[in-house]
Parts: C-alpha cells; sequence; structure tokens
C-alpha cells in the first residue's frame, strides 16, 4: 500500500471516529434534554399541586369565615327584630303622637 493510501484510510477512519462521537455526543444530549424535560414536568405537576392545595384550604378558610359572618348578621338581625317587636306598639303610638300633635 502506498503511503498516500493509508493515509487516505485513515482519514476516512478518524472521520467515522468523528461522526460516531459526534452521534453518541447527540445522543447522551438528547437524553439529558429528555431527563430535564421530565425533572421540569415532574416539577411543574408537584407544584400545581401544591398551589391548588393552598387554593383549596384558602378556599375553605374563606367559606368557614363567611359562614360565621352570615351566622352573625343573622343572630344580630334577630335580635334587633325581637327588640323592634318589643317596642313595636310603643314607638308607633309613640310615631303616631308626634305626627298627630305636631
Amino acid at each position: 500500500m502506498s503511503i498516500l493510501q493509508k493515509i487516505v484510510d485513515m482519514d476516512k477512519a478518524a472521520a467515522a471516529r468523528v461522526e460516531m462521537a459526534v452521534e453518541e455526543e447527540r445522543r447522551l444530549s438528547d437524553e439529558s434534554g429528555e431527563g430535564s424535560a421530565k425533572v421540569r414536568e415532574e416539577t411543574l405537576v408537584r407544584e400545581r399541586a401544591k398551589a391548588e392545595a393552598f387554593c383549596a384550604e384558602q378556599q375553605r378558610q374563606l367559606n368557614e369565615k363567611l359562614s360565621k359572618a352570615d351566622k352573625t348578621l343573622a343572630d344580630e338581625c334577630g335580635k334587633l327584630n325581637e327588640k323592634f317587636a318589643a317596642h313595636k306598639v310603643e314607638w308607633k303610638a309613640e310615631i303616631m303622637a308626634r305626627i298627630t300633635e305636631g
């Protein structure tokens, strides 16, 4: 074999090794990218679940406070109605007297 032929063969072999190394690097990079994407997706799912749980807890607390506020309002309105009912006749008479007596 001539020296020139050996150089050509060595060049072809080197090119093939470089191509294999590039392909291996691409494969590893793709796997790494897929792994990163999977980790990002898992993190996203986990954080969404935390956010949804937090929102649900806040909604529960808000509903509880609204329920207490509604009960307090109803109790206060009931007390006011009882007070009005107890003095209704007296207040009506007083109002009528002020209107008619001037």
